[in-house]
């Protein structure tokens, strides 16, 4: 199993920030690995919304379905990722808590490693949360620019 977290205080409030995280189509905008993301259902985001997602790492360019399994507008949000690299989904995670001065935002995933990763697992990890750190920082810079400077 590979897990990574990484946290971030922002200086907006936890509904400016979760509609901000709830729109998958923001995810280009701050998600390093992020190349493009379409919902597929019809409506607003919501529970058991579907989204096609084509993300990039490690040179590569793999699409994946995801399906909302957490939406509880201000405090959290998350959904299961599917790929065909992994027989189970990750776990995207968004939690948000009311702080002063704003609001504090944790990203989390789980993902169970397929078994030929499994000896570069520490390697991956350590991969991965430094892109979490990353992304966290530039979810911070764009939720607190302002929507006139977001694109």
């Amino acid at each position: 199993m590979l897990r990574v977290e990484a946290s971030v205080l922002i200086r907006a409030d936890a509904d400016k920030v979760f509609q901000f995280i709830a729109a998958p189509e923001n995810g280009p905008r701050w998600q390093e690995g992020a190349v493009s993301t379409r919902v597929t259902t019809p409506g607003p985001v919501r529970l058991g919304s579907e989204m096609e997602h084509v993300g990039r790492w490690l040179r590569m360019r793999i699409p994946t379905h995801a399906v909302v399994t957490v939406f509880e507008p201000v405090s959290a949000f998350g959904y299961d990722i599917r790929t065909s690299m992994s027989s189970r989904p990750s776990r995207m995670r968004y939690s948000l808590e009311p702080v002063v001065g704003g609001t504090k935002l944790t990203l989390s995933n789980e993902a169970t490693l397929p078994r030929f990763v499994l000896p570069f697992a520490p390697l991956l990890r350590r991969s991965v949360q430094r892109m979490f750190d990353r992304d966290v920082e530039r979810l911070r810079e764009k939720i607190e620019m302002g929507p006139a400077d977001r694109m």
